[in-house]
């Protein structure tokens, strides 16, 4: 027969009818007592003793019962709201209906094309608006969100959550404060979708307007597991102007259309170089119109080839300034997605 610590731990796994918590988050044993040879008084809290009672004696009385338990004697009380003020404020994230957020994944098909620093630009020109904006930076295994926002203090954590960093009016979270400087990432599946979850439900974004989320490229784990867990989310492909760019990014949209979720249109990044008033092609041309007239999606953006201003106050090797042409153009971009997402 089990003694009063191990019938503690074994009843810490039951589940609170009302919070969906364990009842070892909310500390709600109050007393157990073993009586033997076969006998146990068992106090617990519960935020509302009254709902799902029966379902939950039942599934309490035979699991103890398995261990040699014939007489069980049970006490149920109510918790303290302190408590359950605490267990609802941990519990209400990013994905809580009571949020208003929207979601903005930036996909492409492979790497190399500028995905990051299109999502960390546009997230910055909705600051800029005065939109409450988040970049959540999935890209598990490429992580550059950090190092393109110039972000060199680590979140921070604070009554159980995660405080995301924050640099240019946007708070930010990442794979790369949660390993050792140049450590490679080897996880597999089942790993990859526990920190997707964690960034979603762990972070205290707070009320967010927008969060962007830098998904890495191609269709892996991640991109699958971020598809379940978003109830709702748009996305932009990004491409470049290579037919072999522009193929493969074909496949982010449809992965997006399978999973019900909204394609808002295509950038086409690094479209071309302007040198004395031309342009020139160096990437080939056609590949972002490929992209947006096989998916009928409109082709949003063409953004040319330029290295930020490095004489700009607070320079940031990947973010540009309101002056510049590609300032101008993430501009354009995030107006016309805050008049989209206002209707």
């Amino acid at each position: 027969m089990l003694n009063e610590q191990q019938l503690s731990r074994l009843i810490y796994r039951l589940v609170d009818p009302t919070l969906e918590v364990t009842l070892e988050e909310t500390e709600g044993i109050i007393a157990i007592q073993v009586l033997p040879p076969d006998k146990a008084f068992i106090h617990l809290a519960l935020a509302d003793p009254e709902y799902q009672t029966e379902a939950f004696t039942k599934n309490l009385k035979e699991m103890v019962g398995e261990f040699g338990f014939q007489h069980i004697e049970l006490e149920l009380s109510y918790l303290p709201q302190e408590v359950i003020d605490r267990i609802e404020h941990l519990h209400d994230n990013i994905l809580s209906e009571n949020k208003e957020t929207t979601f903005i994944a930036i996909a492409s098909g492979k790497g190399g094309v500028g995905k990051s620093t299109v999502a960390a630009n546009l997230a910055v020109a909705l600051a800029k608006q005065g939109q409450n904006v988040g970049l959540l930076d999935a890209d598990i295994y490429g992580f550059s969100i950090p190092f393109l926002l110039g972000l060199t203090e680590p979140p921070q954590k604070a009554g159980g959550r995660i405080i995301p960093a924050s640099a240019h009016g946007i708070k930010t979270i990442s794979m790369d404060y949660f390993i050792g400087q140049d450590e490679p990432v080897i996880w597999r599946g089942p790993m990859l979708g526990k920190m997707i979850k964690m960034f979603l439900e762990e972070v205290d974004w707070g009320d967010l307007d927008y969060l962007l989320i830098d998904l890495p490229p191609g269709t892996g784990d991640v991109a699958l597991d971020m598809h379940a867990l978003l109830p709702s989310c748009h996305e932009i492909i990004v491409t470049t102007p290579h037919q072999a760019a522009a193929q493969v990014a074909l496949r982010a949209g449809y992965m997006a259309r399978k999973n019900g979720h909204p394609l808002l249109g295509v950038i086409e990044n690094m479209a071309y170089l302007p040198i004395h008033g031309e342009r020139l092609e160096i990437f080939g041309t056609g590949g972002g119109r490929t992209v947006a007239d096989k998916l009928a999606i409109p082709l949003i953006a063409q953004l040319e080839i330029a290295q930020p201003n490095q004489n700009a106050p607070h320079f940031v090797d990947a973010i540009y300034q309101d002056d510049e042409p590609l300032g101008k153009a993430y501009r354009k971009l995030a107006e016309n997605l805050t008049e989209r997402f206002s209707v």
